[in-house]
């Protein structure tokens, strides 16, 4: 047949069509592939689908055929697998509402048609509590195109107002920094990077950042950037809080050794204080975040010295706002 009309794509679209409309129990047979294909505008023989059939085989498709037709038989994703992903989506507050509805339906179209339908069943679409910055996955593409690079960013940072509208930090300061690595903590993600500014390690809320560019400098802070690991970074500082980061050592009621340990990691210090109580030595960014948490599970600080005087004054300070 001539190469008229979409036949140099002819292949490709039957592909796509096996692929968003075939499995087991929906075979598509030659004739019914003819139909779909003239109504893309792609007019199509019996038999040439039988060649494109073959050769998507040969090319290493997972095309079978069947007593009715033909279908795709496996597929990159199994169908407890897209729901992790769908869920994993839908409780990101950082993704738009709108934008997590676009994913959900194009990780949807990775099933067949029976798991598709199924999932489609099953998803449930969070309303987002806030309205998410839209712009996040072009700010994520900047900072991964710095990475690839070796290149410096410049951005400007947001935060909220009394008139909860986000608003330009420092007047509409321009931040310039060489990224070391992108991590998701407290279900939000954070840009760790080199800020030559005041020379130190920070990191910065992906979402609140704007107006995102890769300069043409070559990153600096290397060897800062270099003793970084994005897990104990995360470990170290809680909820994402700057602080000094210093070992302290907490004590708590034996039973929350779990939640501990979840916040911390495995390789903390720890050690029994008596029958109900534990003692734990983690090395943490101070901040009152820390303090916070600490009261949440009914911790306290008993070394250092200096570390014990400032929880208490931060929980005087706390009765006091209650008063």
């Amino acid at each position: 047949m001539p190469h008229v009309g979409g036949q140099k794509l002819k292949i490709i679209n039957e592909y796509q069509i096996l692929m968003e409309e075939s499995d087991e129990n929906h075979q598509i047979n030659a004739v019914e592939m003819t139909r779909r294909l003239e109504a893309r505008g792609i007019p199509a023989e019996r038999k040439s689908v039988y060649k494109d059939m073959d050769t998507l085989m040969e090319a290493g498709v997972d095309v079978v055929k069947g007593d009715k037709g033909y279908y795709i038989a496996s597929r990159v994703f199994e169908l407890a697998e897209l729901k992790l992903l769908v869920d994993a989506v839908g409780a990101s507050k950082f993704i738009s509402q709108k934008k997590t509805k676009e994913l959900v339906d194009k990780i949807t179209s990775l099933a067949g048609v029976d798991d598709a339908t199924q999932l489609q069943r099953q998803v449930v679409v969070p309303e987002k509590a806030t309205a998410s910055n839209e712009k996040i996955f072009y700010t994520i593409d900047v900072i991964y195109q710095c990475l690839d690079n070796d290149k410096m960013m410049s951005f400007k940072y947001q935060e909220w107002t009394l008139s909860k509208e986000m608003k330009p930090r420092h007047g509409g300061k321009v931040y310039r920094v060489s990224p070391a690595f992108l991590i998701r903590n407290d279900e939000n993600y954070y840009l760790v990077a080199f800020d030559g500014e005041n020379q130190e390690i920070r990191h910065y809320r992906v979402d609140k950042m704007v107006s995102a560019e890769m300069l043409d400098e070559t990153r600096i802070g290397k060897e800062q950037r270099d003793t970084l690991n994005p897990q104990e970074y995360a470990r170290h500082h809680v909820s994402m809080f700057a602080g000094e980061e210093l070992t302290i050592t907490i004590r708590f009621a034996k039973h929350l050794i779990g939640v501990v340990l979840d916040k911390f990691g495995t390789t903390v210090d720890i050690r029994q204080d008596g029958d109900k109580y534990v003692k734990a030595r983690v090395s943490v960014a101070v901040s009152p975040q820390l303090y916070g948490w600490l009261v949440g599970i009914g911790a306290t600080i008993t070394f250092p010295e200096a570390e014990c005087r400032k929880f208490e004054a931060y929980l005087e300070g706390m009765l006091s706002v209650s008063r």
